[in-house]
């Protein structure tokens, strides 16, 4: 024995003494990070551009249309001159008002026909849309009465 302590006493104070120096560390090298991080997130700066309807798309869009609100729109079968031949109302969400169109969002399928080929021709449910031209309506009956005065409604 020298000094008063075994081997195996010098032993388990040396590996004590190591995991504290181990726990020190990391503690350090955690905090420093976190600082840093605050740091950083402190010194962002996030700049909000609020996007408005051009004048072009304000004349088009009814006054009444906002986000999250339910009204209807058309789904239109065209020719391939652009012609419209058929069309019914879809129930929709606006969900975006962008300066040049309103982001739509088909609350339900609509099926104009279906194709040659088996395809459903129309619109289905969660299917998202530009609206440029303010084909928008309040009511199921108002748009049926926009396309009635098209002469291209489809009724079930």
């Amino acid at each position: 024995m020298v000094h008063g302590y075994s081997f195996g006493q010098t032993y388990y104070f040396m590996k004590k003494l190591i995991l504290l120096v181990i726990l020190v560390t990391s503690i350090c090298i955690i905090s420093c990070n976190s600082s840093k991080n605050s740091e950083e997130i402190a010194s962002y700066t996030y700049q909000e551009k609020k996007i408005e309807m051009s004048d072009a798309l304000r004349i088009k869009i009814p006054a009444w249309v906002e986000e999250g609100k339910i009204c209807y729109g058309l789904v239109v079968q065209v020719t391939k001159e652009g012609k419209p031949i058929s069309g019914k109302p879809v129930k929709a969400k606006v969900v975006q008002i962008d300066e040049y169109s309103v982001k739509m969002k088909a609350l339900e399928t609509v099926i104009l026909f279906e194709g040659a080929d088996r395809n459903l021709k129309g619109i289905n449910k969660g299917q998202v849309w530009d609206e440029k031209e303010g084909d928008l309506y309040l009511t199921f009956d108002e748009a049926v009465e926009m396309l009635e005065k098209m002469e291209i409604y489809k009724a079930e």
